[in-house]
């Protein structure tokens, strides 16, 4: 592990100072710090801890000293935009979790091309999704699996619960878990700007006929937001909701407390979930999809270098150590993590469920996330529909479809 000047390791100063003193260090610090290599990303917390072993990592195979920053998605997804704007690089490197925004970010030259950081052979993504007028400007990282509602096998064993084999299982088992005492409501509703209720409507559209190609379809255009099936996955969340099986809505961190302390026993989440520190036991986790789904959506945060930036030949090569197979174990190991790079080795997993992720990963079909592939405005139009809907249930479907297909349209054709 590298060291400071002062004898402590770079996680150790970073706890100390918090965010705002990174910031700050970063803009207006000592000369060597003014010379460290920026990250920004959306990691904190537990996760943030895992992903400074990574840098801790990629320094001591690079020689780089890096800082990492991190920010909330919504600065990450607008205010890194209107630094862009202004020819301005907000960090060195910027994980972009909007394979959309890549795109669109590359078009307008904010991007350096990043194809020779990565091998799309030994990658899960699919290097298409950022490449723009034939080049490549982004690398793949963490790769966030949504697999369904994660429960404690604990509270399950307690009760007497079983997993659900179809939907009608699913909502005996609602019903019976609402009748425990203590429990505020079967499920969790975890908020941030609108995600993540937008990954659990998704998850309902894929277990409509022909989910997958039906979210394909309508990331391509291709399918209305009307489709019979889009209105039944909605119509099933509204009536869900009506039954009081949905709990208050809270930041979808806080409401790892709730769902830990099984007042919010099913939390549709994705892969990250063994890390956020209120998992006091990620051995009492598992986690089943939605009854009828065959499919998932994985979405990749995705490396990015501003071309704005004064270090973008040693970002380009800090990326490279990030995504290589060696970078991204170190957090597998860890736990909370699916490696994007297929070279990281399965016994890399140590826990069960991990493993059992990363497995069912390769055997079942794997689709973009909706919102972050298409990105604005249907993003933004999405994540306030559905909070509009978590707020009041009894308001019609039809308007909500409709108002989400004229953002659909727009951003099909060329408003994003």
């Amino acid at each position: 592990m590298r060291e400071t000047d002062s004898g402590l390791d770079r996680r150790s100063v970073l706890r100390g100072l918090g965010a705002a003193g990174v910031a700050g260090i970063g803009v207006t610090g000592t000369a060597s710090a003014q010379e460290a290599l920026t990250v920004t990303g959306v990691w904190t917390g537990g996760e943030e801890e895992d992903f400074l072993a990574v840098v801790d990592y990629v320094s001591e195979e690079t020689g780089l000293d890096i800082v990492y920053q991190p920010r909330t998605t919504e600065a990450i997804l607008t205010g890194t935009l209107i630094d862009y704007e202004g020819g301005v690089a907000p960090a060195d490197i910027v994980v972009m979790p909007s394979p959309a925004r890549v795109q669109s970010d590359a078009a307008a030259g904010h991007l350096a091309e990043l194809g020779d950081t990565w091998n799309p052979e030994n990658f899960a993504p699919d290097g298409e999704q950022v490449t723009a007028d034939g080049a490549v400007y982004a690398a793949p990282f963490k790769m966030d699996l949504k697999p369904g509602f994660w429960y404690r096998p604990s509270f399950f064993e307690e009760h007497g619960l079983e997993e659900p084999d179809d939907y009608d299982a699913f909502l005996d088992l609602l019903e019976e878990i609402n009748g425990i005492e203590g429990v505020e409501a079967p499920l969790a509703s975890g908020n941030g700007d609108g995600w993540p209720l937008s990954d659990v409507t998704e998850g309902f559209i894929l277990r409509q006929e022909d989910g997958a190609t039906l979210q394909q379809e309508l990331i391509a255009g291709e399918t209305s937001m009307t489709d019979d099936r889009v209105v039944t996955a909605f119509e099933e969340i509204q009536s869900l909701l009506q039954e009081g099986y949905f709990s208050a809505v809270r930041d979808f961190g806080v409401q790892y407390e709730y769902f830990w302390a099984n007042e919010t026993p099913l939390y549709f989440m994705g892969s990250w979930t063994p890390g956020f520190e209120a998992i006091q036991d990620p051995e009492d986790l598992d986690v089943f999809m939605v009854p009828g789904a065959e499919s998932m959506v994985a979405a990749e945060n995705w490396f990015t270098v501003p071309s704005y930036s004064s270090n973008v030949e040693a970002a380009t090569t800090a990326v490279e150590t990030f995504v290589s197979a060696e970078g991204q174990q170190v957090w597998a190991e860890r736990g909370g993590f699916i490696a994007s790079n297929t070279e990281v080795p399965e016994d890399a997993y140590e826990l069960e469920i991990m493993r059992e992720l990363a497995t069912l990963s390769g055997e079942i079909e794997l689709v973009p996330d909706l919102d972050d592939t298409l990105g604005d405005p249907f993003q933004s139009s999405f994540w306030a529909q559905l909070t509009g809907l978590w707020a009041d249930p009894d308001q019609e479907i039809g308007g909500i479809l409709e108002t989400l297909d004229q953002s659909l349209t727009e951003t099909v054709d060329g408003g994003g």
